[in-house]
């Protein structure tokens, strides 16, 4: 299965990386999309040495709906070329775009609140709430907070 790893960067991009390693990936394919200040496009190789990642300009959407309809539309064009067959995402910016293609191309998404979150929901999460097939949260009390359609399965870090 060709699964899409979407964090922007910083704490979300670094707990990705701890979840997905190569054991947990198995043989499943992977491409890691997220945001980087040097780097930007397609690069071979760039997560765990064996899969493609996809570099955004960081902070490229900065709240403009045109820049998340730019980032849609090269979302939509990303996921279709790499034949993404699932989507994971932790939220932040590039989360809602990469939920937003997920649902135009029909490819479930997950989207799996972020560790740091105890008390309040994220603005991104509150968002792609509504499009992903499966959201989860990493504390019991956060599924109040959501709503009906939040799960826990325990802490995932």
């Amino acid at each position: 299965m060709n699964i899409a790893l979407v964090a922007s960067k910083g704490g979300h991009l670094g707990q990705m990386k701890l979840i997905f390693t190569e054991r947990v990936l198995g043989d499943n394919r992977a491409i890691l999309v997220t945001e980087d200040f040097f780097k930007n496009g397609l690069v071979p190789r760039a997560f765990l040495g064996i899969f493609p990642a996809f570099y955004f300009a960081p902070d490229v959407l900065k709240l403009n709906p045109f820049e998340y309809l730019k980032t849609l539309i090269a979302m939509i064009r990303l996921f279709k070329r790499e034949c993404v067959e699932a989507i994971v995402t932790n939220g932040a910016q590039l989360s809602i775009p990469a939920v937003i293609a997920g649902k135009i191309l029909s490819i479930p998404v997950v989207f799996m609140d972020t560790i740091i979150r105890v008390k309040t929901p994220n603005w991104s999460a509150r968002f792609c709430y509504f499009f992903a097939d499966r959201f989860l949260v990493q504390h019991r009390e956060m599924m109040r907070k959501y709503g009906k359609k939040s799960e826990y399965w325990g802490g995932v870090l």
